[in-house]
């Protein structure tokens, strides 16, 4: 154990001495660029500095300002963004969707309703009630039914979540406290 923490030591100063015999100096200053100026986009199009510095003109008071380079002595004309910014086109690539050629010349049909069963008929009183997949608000939501919906007990209405139909067909569970055999 003893030879290894000195074999780990050894290692570790090893490292030390190469990074730092290797690490003086800057080895990347020979890749640096030499008196960079930095230019905007406009100004390599051809337009002046905007940000010229300007130096007081000790003859006519502080009040007096007077730019420093040429450039900032030509006025430029002020552009309304409006002229400058294309009008946006919103395009939609490819063709117009068309029915494929089994279903060409018929339209949707809906789901047919299902007449409700012999089972107790219950009324939702809340304005819009989840139906779950099972007793439970951990389940997931099958549909959402509005105030006034008529649906089939497919169990017994008794408990705390009572099974329940509806005229589409659809099965899940809703809180007892949400259903009323009166219509609202």
């Amino acid at each position: 154990m003893l030879k290894l923490g000195m074999l780990v030591l050894a290692t570790l100063l090893a490292i030390w001495a190469v990074l730092s015999g290797y690490g003086d100096g800057d080895l990347r200053a020979d890749r640096r660029a030499q008196d960079v100026q930095e230019r905007s986009a406009a100004q390599d199009a051809g337009a002046a500095d905007l940000t010229a510095t300007v130096a007081r003109d000790a003859s006519e008071g502080a009040e007096a300002l007077t730019p420093t380079s040429p450039e900032a002595n030509s006025s430029a004309a002020i552009v309304e963004a409006e002229s400058q910014t294309p009008e946006q086109v919103e395009e939609f690539p490819g063709p117009a969707l068309e029915p494929s050629p089994e279903y060409a010349g018929r339209t949707p049909e809906a789901a047919p309703a299902q007449p409700l069963g012999d089972g107790q008929r219950l009324y939702v009183t809340g304005s819009r009630v989840n139906m779950r997949s099972g007793p439970g608000t951990g389940n997931p939501v099958v549909a959402a039914l509005t105030e006034g919906t008529q649906v089939e007990a497919m169990g017994p209405t008794g408990g705390t979540w009572v099974e329940i139909r509806t005229a589409g067909g659809d099965r899940g569970f809703m809180a007892n406290q949400f259903l009323s055999p009166d219509a609202p």
